[in-house]
C-alpha cells in the first residue's frame, strides 16, 4: 500500500509506544472518527466512523471506490519527545477521498486530544489540527449517527 510504502524511516527511537492508550479521536471537522491503536512499534489510525450528509447516505468510497470505513488513514513511528516530554511521533496521513499522502507529525496533549500537524514537504507550511478524543458511539459499519450532518464545510 501506497501509505506503508511512504513510511518515513529511521526514526524509531524509543518511545512511547508504551505510553500510549489506544482510543477514538474526531476530526477537527467533525466528519471522521479514527481510531489508534499500536501496531508493532508505530500508531495506526484508521477509520472507524463517518459522519453522513443524511441518514441513509451510503457510507463513502475512497478513490479506488473501496469503502472508507477501515481505511489505514495514519501511520506514525515514535519520534523522541518534546520540549515538555511528551511524546512525539512522525510519519504519513493519506486522504481516503484522493489517495493523497501527506507528511505528519502528532501528539497527544495533557487533555488527551490529538494534535495532528500535515504537510508537504517542510513542516512550516502544514496545517496543525486538534481532534479532541471521542467518547461517542460508533455502529457497525462506521456509522455516527450523533456526526451526521454537523460535519464542517
Amino acid at each position: 500500500m501506497l501509505l506503508a510504502g511512504a513510511m518515513l524511516a529511521g526514526s524509531a527511537l524509543p518511545a512511547a509506544a508504551s505510553d500510549f492508550t489506544p482510543g477514538y479521536w474526531v476530526s477537527s471537522g467533525h466528519e471522521i472518527v479514527l481510531e489508534i491503536s499500536q501496531c508493532g512499534d508505530d500508531l495506526c489510525g484508521f477509520m472507524a466512523g463517518i459522519a453522513l450528509d443524511h441518514p441513509g447516505d451510503a457510507m463513502p468510497t475512497d478513490w479506488r471506490g473501496q469503502p472508507q470505513c477501515g481505511f489505514l488513514m495514519l501511520r506514525v513511528a515514535p519520534d523522541g519527545k518534546t520540549d515538555d516530554g511528551t511524546p512525539r511521533w512522525k510519519g504519513v496521513l493519506q486522504d481516503p477521498r484522493n489517495g493523497n499522502v501527506y507528511r505528519t507529525m502528532v501528539k497527544f496533549d495533557a487533555k488527551g486530544n490529538l494534535d495532528l500537524h500535515g504537510y508537504i514537504g517542510v513542516p512550516v507550511l502544514g496545517e496543525t489540527q486538534v481532534w479532541p478524543k471521542f467518547t461517542g458511539k460508533v455502529e457497525p459499519g462506521c456509522h455516527v449517527p450523533e456526526l451526521d450532518g454537523k460535519a464542517s464545510p
